[in-house]
């Protein structure tokens, strides 16, 4: 763990919220991990240009929680998948730990999704036919070659299990997804997304297919993982109440940083 990040857990109470009565933003002080400068994108329909982000500077900090909120079409999911490079700006730049990423050739921006940043979204995308502990370890079995997954194996499901247990599914790793409710394919894909020893959990709408109680479980357990893995989140939610948990809030308006 960082320097910054034990620092960062002596200013959390037991839950790993900030202490009560202090509203000071907790990047205060600590190393910036991502940032955009000038960001822009536009889609089109047919030629019409639809511009959806309008020039966005923000700044994301070790340790932090970050919630990306905003009407639809504001432009949230779309900064989301420019920060995992999963897009690419029209027009700006972006920053991973003092290096320039939206510029990097496909098979180094593909080996920093594998290696630092993991991703969530509101679908979970697990495969029918495996188990819940063979969909956590795919991302392992999609980076090794056969003989090091084969070298590895032990030591993934180790981790993989040990993953499922925090997520509070360790009664479940033999299931398969059509046995699993919305939750527990949710938190079997936090877990998927945590296999690698990501830097950055990047979370889209994770709790927007789910109910109350569900979409709740979900939300406490990033804020769990946030705090005993020294994990970085940015997640994108549409719910203020979700929101508020949060260290800190982006909010975007029309395509800006209101």
């Amino acid at each position: 763990m960082s320097e910054a990040a034990q620092t960062r857990l002596r200013q959390t109470n037991k839950t790993g919220r900030r202490n009560k009565g202090s509203r000071a933003p907790l990047s205060v002080n600590f190393p910036k991990i991502l940032s955009v400068s000038n960001l822009h994108k536009s889609y089109y329909k047919g030629r019409m240009e639809v511009p959806v982000l309008k020039g966005i500077d923000a700044q994301l900090f070790e340790g932090e929680f970050t919630a990306i909120v905003g009407q639809s079409g504001s432009g949230k999911s779309t900064l989301l998948h420019l920060l995992g490079t999963l897009d690419a700006p029209d027009q700006g730049e972006i920053w991973f730990q003092d290096r320039r990423v939206d510029n990097l050739p496909a098979r180094q921006q593909e080996r920093i999704r594998n290696r630092d940043f993991g991703m969530i979204f509101q679908f979970y995308h697990l495969l029918p036919e495996l188990t819940t502990v063979e969909n956590v370890l795919v991302p392992r079995m999609v980076q090794d070659n056969f003989f090091q997954y084969m070298r590895n194996k032990k030591k993934y499901l180790d981790r993989a299990k040990e993953l499922l247990d925090t997520v509070g599914l360790s009664h479940r790793l033999n299931h398969r997804p059509n046995q699993l409710s919305g939750g527990e394919m949710q938190r079997t894909a936090i877990a998927r997304a945590l296999i690698s020893e990501p830097t950055v959990l990047l979370a889209d709408e994770p709790t927007g297919n789910l109910d109350g109680d569900s979409g709740g479980e979900v939300m406490e357990t990033l804020l769990n993982l946030q705090r005993t893995e020294s994990l970085t989140i940015v997640m994108v939610t549409h719910d203020n109440a979700i929101a508020e948990k949060a260290d800190r809030i982006i909010r975007l308006v029309d395509g800006k940083v209101e």
